[in-house]
């Protein structure tokens, strides 16, 4: 078909004429989107045990994630109202607040090392203590929880506190689940403050996980170690008792 033409033809294409600026439609400069990183969300309250020098706080974990982090805090406690008398936390329970918001792993990776929290028996109406600060120690023990898997058949705890004041830890393992501390007297054992500090497993025998089966005040139960050595001893008292994980 192209042989048709004769030599002379040629095709030009015309460029069209850019319009003048009043007629021009030009789309503004957009501002750069901000990017923010997401808030952290408040960790749960923790459960503290032992004295404002030597603490140990239990988060209260959900089951429900992100909260699904469960750990022990050992911590010390500074308040300007006990320069001269500090409190105790092994007679009654006291939960812990936290001032402002912050994600529990910081504190597990060793990025938090203090944080401010207000202190209150469960129920009331207000705090006792506000802006206490929390001067973090060490992470004696840490656990991972996977939501929705199922709990341990055996009934465990950890053991924490001071030679003195001895406190046993429900392990939470799955969902449902449940918070469980209670104080105790051992009859054949007395822990070092390093053993007390390691969070030593401890097998309570012919108790099934669940929480009709918890430790009871008054309970003289026989147990075993992880290195499978037998340990007496008696429930004092109860510190708290929470259901975990529950819908």
């Amino acid at each position: 078909m192209y042989a048709d033409l004769p030599p002379a033809y040629h095709l030009e294409l015309a460029q069209a004429p850019t319009p003048p600026a009043s007629q021009r439609f030009e789309v503004p400069p957009q501002p750069a989107a901000e990017v923010r990183s997401p808030s952290p969300s408040g960790p749960p309250p923790m459960l503290v045990i032992g004295t404002p020098e030597a603490a140990f706080l239990w988060p209260l974990a959900t089951l429900t994630p992100p909260d699904t982090q469960q750990m022990v805090i050992s911590a010390k406690l500074v308040h300007p109202a006990w320069k001269k008398r500090k409190p105790t936390f092994s007679s009654d329970s006291y939960l812990l607040e936290a001032a402002e918001p912050f994600e529990l792993s910081a504190v597990r990776e060793g990025t938090l090392k203090s944080f401010k929290v207000s202190i209150s028996k469960p129920g009331a109406a207000s705090p006792e203590w506000k802006d206490v600060e929390v001067q973090v120690k060490a992470i004696p023990w840490y656990s991972q929880l996977v939501p929705n898997s199922a709990t341990v058949p055996r009934l465990l705890y950890r053991v924490f506190g001071s030679p003195g004041a001895t406190f046993l830890v429900h392990e939470l393992s799955g969902s449902p689940d449940f918070h469980h501390v209670v104080l105790v007297k051992f009859k054949d054992r007395r822990f070092t403050q390093e053993e007390l500090s390691q969070g030593l497993l401890v097998d309570v025998e012919d108790r099934p996980n669940v929480k009709g089966a918890k430790l009871q005040v008054g309970d003289a139960p026989k147990g075993s170690l992880l290195d499978d050595k037998p340990v007496k001893f008696k429930v004092e008292r109860e510190l708290l008792f929470r259901e975990a994980g529950v819908p």
